[in-house]
């Protein structure tokens, strides 16, 4: 069994934000790897978090993540059917896996436009009829 600090490093692992991290694309970039091979990219992540931010067991952390994974694919294994669906919005619960979207505009003063509006037809025709009006 991992122990609680295990647990919140390994979560913070997988919260990393690793495409955003400038050092760590640059040191992917100097691996030669075939970009397929996940299990590449896994190590090097690891190696990485663990000299910059905070140390990791990879044996502990796979079975971790392994263990972890296998609890959300049982999760996400039920599908409510269409029954289901209809009886839970008839008592008015929430559905699971829809976002929640406020029915309310929002509260921040709109922006000015900063374009020009396009000319109607009947205004491009006027200037083009006292353009050649002048022109003569």
């Amino acid at each position: 069994m991992d122990s609680q600090d295990d647990i919140a490093v390994f979560q913070a692992f997988d919260a990393y934000d690793f495409e955003h991290d400038p050092l760590f694309q640059l040191g992917l970039q100097s691996i030669e790897y075939n970009k397929e091979d996940t299990k590449v990219v896994e190590e090097a992540k690891i190696f990485y978090y663990s000299r910059r931010i905070a140390p990791i067991d990879q044996e502990k952390y796979t079975a971790w993540k392994l263990a972890n994974s296998s609890k959300n694919v049982e999760a996400q294994t039920h599908s409510a059917s269409f029954a289901e669906i209809v009886g839970m919005i008839t008592r008015g619960e929430t559905i699971p896996g829809i976002r929640q979207i406020p029915d309310e505009l929002s509260s921040l003063t709109p922006s000015t436009s900063t374009s020009v509006a396009p000319r109607k037809p009947w205004e491009q025709q006027q200037q083009n009829d006292d353009s050649t009006q002048t022109g003569n």
